[in-house]
């Protein structure tokens, strides 16, 4: 059972995150042999304020 756990600033629309866990599953299909219908994908969508760079906060 794969685990994929995808950290972005901002907001994603639910179209966008479909294509990121269709895309990513279909990587571990093809190249780990790994079904992607036993493939979890998490998504956190993390606030700017919330977000470093080094020293400096993104937000």
């Amino acid at each position: 059972m794969p685990y994929i756990n995808v950290k972005v600033v901002g907001k994603l629309d639910k179209k966008q995150k479909q294509k990121i866990a269709a895309q990513f599953s279909q990587i571990l299909e093809d190249v780990a042999g790994k079904p992607k219908e036993h493939t979890y994908t998490v998504i956190d969508e993390v606030d700017a304020a919330n977000w470093a760079k080094g020293d400096q906060l993104l937000g």
